[in-house]
């Protein structure tokens, strides 16, 4: 009998740690109360390094308790100091993920792919960064998309480095701005707190309109042979 190749093995394992992530998330959840009950025992100083360390290792397996900690983020460390914890978490996760996806995925993805997928696969490589930045920026494309999906390309790890360090603040504060300000999240509260302030609200969907037609303009460097 042939043997499998080791970067097959290898993809089979990826998969299986993405499929019990994702049943996990969808199986449990936490919610804010429950989150705040938490943060309440400690001082301000040893909450920032918990929160970190919940959003970093418990976000990674239970991907559902990534809004709640965003919410309660925003109400117990203000907008920017939550920015910035959250904004050191995703740091750690995305390069995890990246990392992840390349050891053990992307040999077999590359194998693999073909047909129309091939050209689309191979044109990754010469993105350029700004590209790959305002893709990070863009709060429509979940963070382990972006992460996973960059780490089975052939992106070099400087650029997909230099991209989540330098957009994923942007991003991180377009949304911990206004939760911090409404003190929490529900849609009537979002509804009042941009009835109230337009300008904000017309910033943020100037912010997702350009965040997301910009990479469209974005000429495509050559290709390495």
């Amino acid at each position: 009998m042939e043997r499998k190749p080791k970067s097959f093995k290898r993809f089979l394992v990826f998969v299986a740690v993405l499929l019990v992530i994702i049943i996990i998330g969808v199986t449990f959840s936490i919610d804010e109360a429950k989150i705040n009950s938490l943060f309440d025992k400690f001082p301000i100083g040893y909450a920032a390094l918990i929160f970190v360390l919940l959003y970093t290792l418990g976000t990674f397996a239970l991907w559902t308790l990534k809004e709640p900690l965003k919410v309660v983020g925003a109400i117990l460390f203000g907008a920017y100091i939550s920015t910035g914890l959250i904004y050191i978490a995703e740091l750690i996760n995305g390069i995890v993920f990246f990392k992840l996806s390349r050891l053990l995925g992307r040999d077999f993805v590359e194998r693999k792919v073909g047909g129309g997928f091939k050209r689309f696969y191979e044109s990754l490589e010469g993105a350029r960064l700004a590209k790959v930045m305002f893709l990070r920026a863009n709060p429509l494309i979940p963070y382990r998309v972006f992460d996973v999906g960059l780490g089975l390309s052939r992106i070099s790890w400087r650029k997909f480095l230099l991209a989540i360090i330098v957009a994923s603040g942007p991003r991180i504060f377009w949304l911990q701005f206004p939760l911090a300000a409404m003190r929490g999240f529900s849609v009537e509260k979002m509804l009042i707190y941009f009835e109230q302030n337009m300008a904000i609200a017309v910033a943020m969907m100037l912010y997702i309109i350009i965040v997301s037609l910009v990479p469209f303009f974005i000429k495509q460097k050559g290709i390495k042979q």
